[in-house]
């Protein structure tokens, strides 16, 4: 249950910036110098290859699992693995514990009865009980709301982190559970209830929507990945898009890429982040190229 929930969290938040990258007037565009698309990129500086940085989406399909020939390779030669963050026991119940009210409020008392009502609707389908969802923060309702139906519970994230463990890579995690969690955490409650109510406005698309993402990332092609953000800006209120294009958006590839930089020193890295993290000005390709390394795309 508690790796369960991590990766629901890491789905929330790719989920989160397509709907909030739309919402910024469209963010500008890096100009590669004519390299194609691509969803892996080979880091480079002074001629010297120091790693690879990969795409990824939270999902489960099958044909995202499935590692492309240059992917597997990538992978597989290299000795430090980074993802956004480590998928371990520990960092999930921290979690856990920060989805819940602990300070005497509940759901109920923060929300209109019209929205609780259909809330508490819309988790029973979850299979989770009224008691519980009454004890949780609205933005853990709209993460688990966010939640695709689970057939494997194999996503790759998880895939490649589980096959990092087992060839005994060194792992590293570009962000701590307690930085993810203060995204949500730390916004104020209106925000959260803005988010709740979209959520619960647009769950009967949200299986369409998963599955156009599905297939936009497929094409391999940030731009219409970036496109893809920019339809669904109807969604969010423009307050709470700038705010997230911001917080989830912009603020973390940043700190990732501050992150990255120790272990690109040390060469032999493999970086795997969600693919919305790799295009526009302010994204991981973009602020390497500024910073003297080059970036091609290998697939």
């Amino acid at each position: 249950m508690h790796i369960r929930i991590a990766r629901v969290f890491q789905h929330c938040l790719f989920l989160l910036l397509l709907l909030a990258a739309g919402c910024s007037a469209n963010l500008p565009r890096a100009d590669f110098e004519g390299e194609k698309n691509g969803l892996l990129w080979q880091i480079s500086q002074q001629g010297k290859p120091l790693g690879y940085l990969f795409g990824t989406i939270h999902s489960e399909d099958e044909r995202v699992i499935k590692l492309p020939e240059p992917v597997n390779f990538a992978f597989e030669t290299s000795t430090i693995f980074a993802l956004e963050m480590e998928l371990d026991k520990a960092a999930t119940q921290s979690v856990l514990r920060n989805m819940y009210f602990q300070n005497g409020q509940n759901l109920k008392q923060v929300i209109n009865l019209n929205l609780y009502q259909r809330a508490i609707s819309a988790m029973a389908d979850k299979g989770i009980p009224e008691d519980i969802v009454q004890q949780m923060k609205p933005w853990a309702v709209f993460s688990i709301l966010n939640m695709p139906k689970q057939r494997t519970g194999k996503y790759l994230d998880a895939v490649l982190y589980q096959s990092a463990i087992e060839k005994q890579k060194n792992i590293v995690g570009l962000e701590s559970f307690q930085e993810q969690i203060a995204v949500f955490d730390e916004m104020s409650l209106e925000i959260q209830i803005k988010l709740l109510s979209s959520t619960l406005d647009n769950l009967q698309d949200m299986d369409k929507m998963l599955d156009e993402t599905i297939n936009v990332y497929l094409s391999r092609d940030l731009n219409q990945i970036m496109a893809l953000s920019d339809k669904y800006n109807a969604m969010l209120d423009k307050d709470v898009g700038e705010i997230f294009v911001q917080r989830l958006l912009l603020d973390r590839n940043h700190r990732m890429y501050q992150r990255m930089l120790p272990l690109l020193s040390s060469g032999n890295v493999f970086v795997a982040v969600g693919a919305l993290h790799l295009p526009g000005d302010e994204g991981l390709l973009n602020l390497l190229k500024q910073n003297g390394f080059k970036v091609k795309a290998l697939y």
